[in-house]
C-alpha cells in the first residue's frame, strides 16, 4: 500500500531524514515513534506530499508519487486524510456541517454528503450532536469530529498526526479504540505518528522507531520482544519499567553483598507461570519482589521485576541467572542491598 525507499529529506544543508525505507501494508495501523526532533512529523508530511522528498520513491498504491504534479496529485490526495493534534474545526459550523465539508467541497451530491455524515458521526458516536457547535464539545468530542471528517470523502489512508497527545489519559483510551474499530469497520491503512509508547502499544500492529532522522527498527512489538537486540523492545521496557524509588537507590551499593538486586525483564507465555515461585523453591533461595508491573498490548504480556536474592552468594547467583536465560527472561543486575528493604 505505502513504499518508501531511500528517502532523503534536508532543510537549509540540515538533513530531517535519512535512509528512510518502509512498506506498510493495507489495512495496517503503523506507528511511528521517537522523541521531538526524531523526524517523524516530516516524514507523515512526505506521505501526501506536503513535503517532497530530496532523493529517494514514494509509491502509494503501486502508484509512484514522489514526483506527482498538479492532477495526478490532487488525486492522490484524495485518497489520504490528515487528522491533526488539534481539531481544527471550523467554530462557526455546526458539528455535522463541520464533517460535509470536505465532501462540499469535492461536489458531492447532497443525497450522498447526508448518508455519509449521518453514517460517521453514528460510528464516532456523535448521532445526537448533529447541530451542536465546536464550543459545545469537550475535547474528545471535538477530535471525533475531525476523525469523522478525515473519512468523510472515503479515504484508503488515513495519517494521525499525534493525534491524542492534547487529551487526557481516559479520552485517550477511547480515541484509540475509536481508530482501532474505524480500521476493521473500513480497512483504511492508518499512519501514527506519537512519543507515548501506550499509544503504539494499545493499537498499532508494527511500528517504527525513529531517531535522529533514521529508522532505527520495523517490526511487530510481539516480534520486537523475542530480540534481545531491539531497540523498540528496549523502549518498551523503559516505558513499562518504574524507577527505582529513592528508598531503594539509597540501599544500594556496587559492593557484593548476599543480597543481590535484580530487575527481570519477561514477555510471552512465561508471565503466565509461576517463575519466582518455582526458582524459589528449586534453588532454594528466599526472593523478595521489590517492584512489579505488568501490561498487556495485541496478543502479548510483557511484564518488569524488581527483586532481592537473600543470603545469595556468586554460585547460587549465577544458577538463577541461568534460570532466567532459559526462560527467556532479561536479566539486569543493578547492584546489591548493603541494608534489608522494609
Amino acid at each position: 500500500m505505502i513504499e518508501l525507499i531511500d528517502i532523503h529529506k534536508s532543510f537549509n544543508g540540515i538533513k530531517a531524514l535519512s535512509d528512510i525505507n518502509i512498506c506498510i501494508q493495507e489495512s495496517e495501523i503503523f506507528g511511528i515513534i521517537g522523541q521531538s526532533g526524531a523526524g517523524k512529523s516530516t516524514l507523515l508530511r512526505l506521505l501526501n506530499l506536503l513535503e517532497r522528498p530530496d532523493a529517494g520513491k514514494i509509491i502509494i498504491d503501486n502508484t509512484l508519487i514522489s514526483k506527482a504534479k498538479n492532477y495526478e496529485l490532487r488525486q492522490v490526495r484524495q485518497k489520504i486524510a490528515l487528522v491533526f493534534q488539534h481539531f481544527n474545526l471550523v467554530e462557526a459550523k455546526t458539528v455535522f456541517d463541520n464533517v460535509a465539508l470536505p465532501m462540499l467541497i469535492q461536489k458531492f451530491k447532497p443525497a450522498v454528503i447526508k448518508a455519509r455524515v449521518e453514517e460517521l458521526l453514528e460510528v464516532v458516536g456523535l448521532q445526537n450532536k448533529h447541530q451542536a457547535y465546536p464550543l459545545e464539545l469537550s475535547g474528545g468530542q471535538k477530535q471525533r469530529v475531525a476523525i469523522a471528517r478525515a473519512l468523510s470523502c472515503f479515504p484508503k489512508i488515513v495519517l494521525c498526526d499525534e493525534a491524542t497527545s492534547a487529551l487526557d489519559p481516559e479520552t485517550t483510551d477511547t480515541i484509540l479504540q475509536l481508530l482501532q474499530k474505524i480500521n476493521q469497520l473500513y480497512g483504511v491503512t492508518m499512519v501514527l505518528i506519537t512519543h507515548e509508547m501506550p499509544v503504539v502499544k494499545r493499537i498499532c500492529h508494527r511500528v517504527a522507531l525513529m531517531e535522529q532522522g533514521r529508522i532505527m527498527e520495523v517490526n511487530s512489538l510481539e516480534t520486537a520482544c523475542t530480540l534481545p537486540q531491539s531497540v523498540i523492545r528496549q523502549a518498551l521496557f523503559a516505558d513499562l519499567s518504574p524507577a527505582l524509588p529513592e528508598y531503594l537507590t539509597a540501599k544500594l551499593s556496587s559492593t557484593p553483598t548476599n543480597r543481590p538486586m535484580l530487575r527481570l525483564l519477561f514477555q510471552g507465555a512465561i508471565a503466565a507461570e509461576p517463575f519466582i515461585s518455582q526458582t524459589s523453591r528449586t534453588l532454594d533461595v528466599n526472593i523478595n519482589i521489590l517492584l512489579a508491573n505488568i501490561d498487556r498490548f495485541q496478543q502479548t504480556t510483557c511484564g518488569v521485576l524488581v527483586i532481592e536474592l537473600i543470603r545469595c552468594d556468586n554460585a547460587l547467583l549465577d544458577q538463577f541467572k541461568m534460570c532466567c536465560v532459559q526462560n527467556n527472561i532479561f536479566v539486569e543486575s543493578l547492584g546489591y542491598v548493603t541494608d534489608p528493604v522494609l
